[in-house]
């Protein structure tokens, strides 16, 4: 993967899979100037760059492009070349699924506006009643957060505090009852933007609040690009994707023992959360394998206005482990409300929490 200064990873899901994605890349120039060949450029892109290319005939994937006898046809054939050199997680966006930047302007993106956008069906945390208030394990349930690729830029950034914020506040209210131990859910989490959610909960992916700390990284071959945890932030590199514009909050207790949940439904940007919990101390996993696209993808505009998400690198761990499949869980629980027992009963016998009331 080439070195890129200030790389910026989004992680967006599609209606297919799940994808993670690096910034945008100029797609090659086509081969008739102002007739361009969308298909042709799609090829060159996955020959050059996506992460599987050399399992590909690629002049054998052009002679059957050329003799396809419909639009119908070559486009099943592009189709099928990117699910084959991105192991199924690349995708095309065609251009009438792509939104036009006149639907939305910018305004201000209030907390309680990207509650309502992002995690409505599916909103951060348990709902907790007052029979709740001495349960002596936090939770929080990470839902997706998914960008608008043709949102004003400034309305985006401003998205993506919120969301963090909001998330920082789940944290907040929870630690106010002073847990012994967290559950982190993520079993809902099928893709989206990755940082808003690295930054609303690195107060939990932190394990020594005033040194920096790696949690994970994007690889391919002998190459990588590290996320990190630095005085509350989290650092792509050396530079912050979203950067909070509040005060880090800092646990009252940090480093506590925390329980990941992922499933089937955890997908590409909610499997690299998972991802940037597996290696920490006094953490362990419980559910089942998750969908297997721990991959990155770079969205790349095309000249008819569409775009391909191209995947060109693995997700690894903080232990820069990771073959960009499916990830097993440390204790594998079939049933939902068996996995919660099971991780309540692995964080009540941790140092922390032994000796502290059960909830009623």
């Amino acid at each position: 993967m080439a070195k890129a200064k200030g790389l910026a990873v989004l992680l967006t899901t599609t209606a297919l899979t799940a994808a993670c994605i690096f910034p945008t890349l100029a797609a090659p120039s086509s081969s008739a100037p102002g007739t361009p060949d969308v298909r042709e450029t799609i090829l060159q892109l996955l020959e050059q760059r996506a992460l599987h290319s050399d399992q590909i005939d690629w002049p054998a994937a052009r002679r059957q492009l050329t003799q396809a006898s419909s639009t119908d046809e070559a486009d099943r054939i592009v189709t099928e070349l990117i699910a084959r050199s991105t192991a199924h997680h690349g995708h095309w966006i065609r251009t009438q699924a792509v939104p036009g930047a006149a639907e939305e302007k910018p305004r201000p993106a209030s907390t309680q506006h990207v509650r309502q956008r992002n995690a409505e069906a599916d909103p951060p945390g348990p709902t907790r009643g007052p029979e709740d208030a001495n349960d002596p394990i936090g939770w929080i349930r990470v839902p997706p957060f998914l960008d608008n690729p043709s949102a004003p830029r400034e309305l985006t950034r401003q998205r993506r505090q919120a969301f963090a914020r909001m998330l920082q506040s789940w944290l907040r209210s929870e630690d106010q009852r002073r847990p012994c131990g967290w559950i982190v859910d993520l079993r809902q989490n099928g893709g989206g933007n990755m940082w808003p959610m690295l930054a609303g909960i690195a107060p939990l992916l932190s394990t020594d609040p005033k040194h920096r700390e790696v949690i994970g990284a994007f690889v391919r071959g002998a190459e990588h690009q590290t996320w990190r945890i630095e005085s509350g932030q989290v650092l792509l590199g050396d530079r912050s994707p979203v950067r909070l514009d509040s005060p880090v909050y800092v646990l009252r207790h940090p480093a506590p023992p925390i329980a990941v949940l992922f499933g089937p439904r955890t997908a590409s940007s909610g499997e690299a959360l998972a991802l940037a919990f597996r290696g920490r101390p006094a953490t362990r996993s419980f559910g089942q394998k998750t969908a297997g696209y721990s991959t990155a993808n770079v969205p790349t505009p095309l000249p008819d206005g569409s775009r391909l998400l191209l995947t060109v690198s693995v997700s690894v761990d903080r232990n820069l482990k990771g073959d960009g499949g499916k990830l097993e869980p440390d204790v594998a629980v079939g049933d939902a409300v068996e996995a919660e027992s099971a991780a309540r009963s692995w964080l009540m016998a941790q140092p922390a929490c032994r000796g502290v009331a059960k909830a009623p």
